[in-house]
């Protein structure tokens, strides 16, 4: 967010998430599993931006849900990132696709 100050995609974004992890913690876990991780998981290892930008338009095009104002925001500001952003997104994708796997080993 501090990256963007001014973008209100990334505000409503991270809004819905709250929002849904208030109503139900394992909601944006769910969520990512089903509409993220399913679709990317290996684009997320390979770090493959294209891919992950074509998902979003997509998904936002035939599934829209609390999630995808987070991954549309691939295609609007990847190529504004410096490196170091960049690669922080890319661990917490990576840390989110392994939380991912294993809640659903766990259930």
């Amino acid at each position: 967010m501090d990256t963007f100050p001014e973008e209100k995609d990334i505000r409503m974004a991270l809004d819905a998430i709250t929002q849904a992890k208030k109503i139900n913690p394992r909601l944006i876990l769910d969520l990512f599993h089903d509409h993220i991780y399913t679709g990317v998981h290996q684009a997320i290892a390979d770090r493959d931006v294209d891919a992950i930008i074509k998902y979003g338009r997509v998904m936002v095009s035939t599934q829209f849900n609390e999630i995808m104002p987070a991954i549309t925001l691939f295609d609007k500001h990847w190529k504004n990132l410096d490196d170091a952003n960049r690669d922080i997104i890319w661990k917490y994708l990576h840390v989110l696709c392994t939380l991912s796997v294993k809640a659903r080993n766990a259930a």
